[in-house]
């Protein structure tokens, strides 16, 4: 469905730090809220998990930390404090170097950092003048080290650390009451491989951050800048703590990349059950050619799919390199305006999207809802289209409560209106059916029973199991007729084997005693 209705409205808010006029121009169009921001960095030790074996190759024990180690730099709404240190863009350069936010980093090494990310803005830019970059480095962020935390819960927006990619991105969503923690681990791997080790980490920071009293952990969201962005989309399948899903120009849908990513367990569209925008630029967005999993089979979620018109935008122009290229230096050409107004509309709708699902902002539901016009900002440089998400079935809990609450009829219609499109739906899963099928017959709910072991036979018409239980059902209903019916489709089901397991030899005597009676 595409979205047409056009709406203005205000976009912009100055936050305390422009009025007082402590930062650069970085932020002057972006959507920076009301709190002052603090960050901060920690390095946590999950003692679940041994990363290292008590012994090496060579027999020797293995010395240090074996259990598993991370960092997690946390951008957060704070106190202002004029006073505190102010980070800079120089000192979001180095940052993944550090273990905690007041480690000292050895002087040769940050400044190795810092001219490797020079040297990554002129392979992508072009030149840069050293006045300009030193300008740039010494440039004042939002965040203030280790500033004191604001005294209320906030919702979690959890990630990949994209070091300073996302900097700003962060920065103006904590200002906006966010706390945003982004996980460091700086871990070689494929997609999938790598989510086996940072799942757990993503979980373990959230309950790190629910025990000490900071997050609300009812509103818990995930984002990621490009291949920072993969592992996010596993987490929001995979923990239902997770209510809402962004991506800012990650390539999953691509060709290659896709490969990599949907062989892993982790992944199956259809288990996606939370709102989700996708943020790509529209020259990248050809190469989406796996894009029907987003418009097809994640059928289950509410989805966005927010397209950045620009030609010919560097997939670094989504990030703080390619925003901060078109404001301090001079090597953007013509289309730099156009290029940084991207940036900011990404934001904008990055911010409403977090706000409208986690904080059920209104305002910030229409925005989403409608193309919103945006002051200064021409309405050819976007596009925004929504996918209204399908019910999904019932899980297994839901379905018991729904028959009892409102009768087996009700239910069942409710599950043939919406199996059909929810391929992972748990009610799929034959022995839970089966099971929930039993605890009906226990309390002599024949009917319901019956109507439970039905479905399931439908859903799966070649395992013999389940045609042993609705036999079993009609047996105890004294309805011989049925009792030999599906007495004999669980034999006709095991004769096509050729040996049967010790279970089902069991099933295929079952059978034959009822079809003897």
């Amino acid at each position: 469905m595409k979205i047409k209705l056009i709406i203005s409205i205000a976009l912009l808010m100055l936050p305390w730090r422009l009025i007082l006029g402590q930062t650069s121009t970085l932020y002057q169009n972006l959507p920076v809220g009301k709190y002052a921001v603090g960050f901060k960095i920690i390095t946590l030790i999950d003692e679940s998990r041994i990363t290292k074996r008590e012994y090496n190759y060579l027999g020797e024990r293995n010395e240090g930390e074996r259990h598993k180690k991370f960092t997690v730099h946390i951008w957060y709404p704070a106190i202002a404090n004029p006073g505190g240190r102010t980070i800079t863009y120089g000192d979001y350069c180095y940052n993944s170097s550090i273990g905690t936010t007041d480690e000292r980093i050895d002087t040769a090494k940050k400044n190795q950092e810092v001219a490797r990310q020079h040297a990554a803005i002129e392979r992508w830019f072009g030149k840069v003048n050293n006045a300009d970059w030193l300008k740039l480095i010494n440039t004042k962020m939002l965040a203030m080290a280790g500033a004191e935390p604001a005294k209320e819960k906030f919702p979690l927006l959890i990630g990949d650390l994209r070091p300073l990619s996302t900097t700003i991105t962060n920065e103006m969503l904590a200002s906006n009451g966010y706390i945003v923690a982004m996980i460091w681990d700086d871990m070689p791997g494929i997609f999938w491989q790598t989510a086996l080790d940072k799942i757990p980490d993503f979980q373990f920071t959230i309950n790190y951050l629910t025990k000490n009293n900071s997050i609300d952990p009812e509103q818990v969201g995930t984002f990621g800048f490009s291949g920072s962005g993969f592992t996010q989309v596993y987490l929001a399948m995979f923990d239902k703590r997770i209510k809402a899903l962004a991506d800012i120009e990650s390539g999953f849908f691509a060709e290659g990349l896709y490969q990599q990513f949907s062989v892993s367990n982790y992944y199956d569209p259809f288990k996606l059950r939370v709102p989700f925008l996708h943020i790509f630029s529209r020259d990248l967005s050809k190469q989406e050619k796996y894009l029907g999993d987003f418009t097809n089979r994640m059928i289950c979620s509410d989805r966005y799919r927010l397209i950045l018109n620009q030609p010919a935008l560097h997939h670094w122009d989504f990030a703080s390199e390619g925003f901060t290229s078109t404001i301090m230096f001079d090597i953007r050409g013509e289309q730099k305006n156009n290029i940084r107004q991207s940036f900011e509309i990404s934001s904008a709708y990055l911010l409403n999207f977090f706000n409208s699902v986690l904080k059920t902002d209104k305002r910030a539901e229409n925005f989403l809802n409608n193309k919103t016009a945006l002051n200064g900002f021409s309405p050819s440089l976007w596009d925004i289209t929504r996918f209204v998400a399908a019910k999904p079935a019932p899980t297994v809990e839901e379905l018991e409560h729904i028959i009892r609450i409102r009768g087996i009829d009700e239910a069942m219609n409710i599950v043939n209106n919406t199996i059909r499109h929810d391929s992972a739906a748990e009610i799929r899963t034959g022995f839970l059916l089966n099971s929930l099928g039993y605890i009906f017959m226990r309390e002599k709910r024949y009917d319901e029973a019956t109507a439970l072991f039905k479905l399931n036979i439908s859903l799966h018409p070649d395992e013999a199991d389940w045609f042993d239980s609705i036999s079993e059902v009609y047996e105890l209903t004294n309805d011989k007729p049925n009792m030999k019916k599906y007495s004999q489709q669980v034999i006709d089901i095991l004769n096509k084997k050729d040996s049967l397991l010790g279970f089902e030899q069991a099933l295929k005597a079952n059978a034959v005693k009822r079809l003897a009676k």
